[in-house]
């Protein structure tokens, strides 16, 4: 099974939302957004991204969700008996009349210390582990339209290559023997060596004889196939073969003079950069 680049995948347990999103991209990178109390996991959660994949741009978000929160509210003891001291003292010194109450410390943030109780890491890992299975179900879905696609355009350059290669005989044949017949008259009229001549005949003919371009194309295509139904990471192997059916189409269009195989290999060469988007978006 082939899988896209792209996707998504969230879940949400307990305390803890994850949030998961693939991009496209030669290599794989991965970006975890994580709410400071879960720093020090980070290199844990990168470990279990590259257990399940190999490219794409992955972007993800942890969040603790805030109503859910707990933790210990804790008074600064010191810092109270201090600002006692100096509300006594003031008190004194401007002849304040009236009393010292608890509400006069409210205003005070820095006199209450709230420690956040230290999340379950198991929990952790089961939302995570759960968002990243979501993300890559949804690849493996898009992969299966992807390669869906990618076969039917297979199917259109193999119809191609086969009008290619019957025309291919008859093109090269009806080339060779109108050549020779215009370089006959030639050669009498000018009294030169038919031999020599003929022998320049071949080595042209050969130089424009696109059969071995064919017969490439054809293999090119059969392994494009076996990649596909193989499955599993398959990106760049399909991008090489990519470039070399563009290739053995370039050369078919440098040596052929026949209008209809032009236009056909044209359409191939079309075909192909419809693969070439394709293949871009999968693992």
């Amino acid at each position: 099974m082939i899988e896209s680049l792209t996707g998504y995948g969230s879940s949400e347990k307990g305390i803890f939302r994850v949030e998961a999103k693939s991009l496209n991209h030669r290599f794989l990178e991965i970006n975890i957004k994580l709410p400071n109390i879960l720093s020090k996991y980070d290199i844990e959660l990168r470990n279990l991204v590259k257990q399940k994949f190999q490219r794409g741009k992955l972007d993800i978000i942890v969040s603790i969700k805030e109503r859910d929160r707990s933790g210990k509210i804790f008074l600064n003891k010191n810092l109270a008996i201090q600002l006692y001291s100096a509300f006594i003292d003031l008190k004194k010194e401007l002849s304040i009349l009236g009393s010292i109450d608890i509400s006069m410390f409210s205003n005070f943030r820095e006199l209450f210390i709230y420690q956040e109780e230290e999340p379950d890491i198991d929990d952790l890992k089961d939302t995570f582990l759960e968002a990243l299975e979501n993300l890559h179900s949804m690849r493996k879905r898009e992969g299966e339209i992807i390669k869906a696609s990618i076969m039917e355009i297979l199917q259109k350059i193999e119809t191609d290559l086969r009008k290619i290669e019957d025309l291919v005989d008859i093109s090269y044949n009806n080339f060779i023997n109108n050549l020779k017949n215009r370089l006959k008259e030639f050669i009498i009229q000018n009294n030169l060596d038919e031999n020599k001549i003929l022998e320049h005949i071949i080595i042209f003919a050969q130089k424009i004889d696109i059969k071995e371009e064919v017969d490439r194309l054809k293999s090119h295509i059969t392994q494009f196939k076996e990649i596909i139904q193989r499955g599993g990471v398959v990106g760049k192997k399909l991008d090489f073969l990519l470039q070399e059916l563009l290739r053995e189409t370039n050369t078919i269009l440098s040596k052929t003079e026949n209008i209809t195989i032009k236009n056909l290999s044209i359409e191939i060469k079309t075909q192909t950069e419809r693969l070439k988007e394709q293949i871009q978006n999968i693992q």
